[in-house]
């Protein structure tokens, strides 16, 4: 999570944050925009509510306001839940043998999953040189990109 975290905040330095309350923001991704609540620690991108880790959205927000980004994170990423969690008895299965199971669940088989063919033609690989570095044979003649030096556009000049 450390590691997750880490390269979250790195991407989150770039990003313009909004404030639309004391606890709410408005982030500009180019990969997409994304609205945080600290309160409800929810946010539109989605990961801070399913995992329990905060989205690059939510760190972004937190960095312009001056939060610790831990404080977002869920209780279950803490050592003390994680000591918690095993602290009772873990008793250990009994032998595959002795374990009850469906007969229709015995007798089945899964096989290797079938791959799906794309839906249409398959595309050839082009051969050759690519279009930079063709050269002009059999009297074809390689048409030559204009530039206007007026305007910077393409496919006229000056005179057009």
């Amino acid at each position: 999570m450390e590691k997750d975290l880490a390269g979250i905040a790195a991407k989150a330095k770039f990003l313009k944050v909004y404030a639309l309350g004391q606890l709410e923001f408005h982030v500009i991704d180019p990969n997409g925009d994304g609205e945080v609540n600290f309160m409800t620690k929810l946010c539109s991108y989605g990961m801070f509510q399913i995992i329990g880790i905060p989205c690059v959205h939510a760190v972004a927000a937190a960095i312009d306001r001056g939060v610790n980004i831990y404080i977002l994170c869920s209780p279950f990423y803490t050592i003390e839940m994680w000591r918690e969690s095993y602290k009772q008895k873990i008793y250990s299965t009994s032998n595959e043998d002795e374990w009850i199971v469906p007969v229709d669940i015995k007798n089945m088989q899964v096989g290797v999953p079938v791959e799906k063919q794309p839906v249409g033609r398959p595309k050839k690989k082009k051969l050759g040189r690519s279009k930079k570095k063709h050269y002009p044979s059999n009297g074809k003649v390689l048409r030559k990109e204009y530039k206007c030096s007026i305007c910077g556009g393409l496919d006229h000049n000056r005179a057009s």
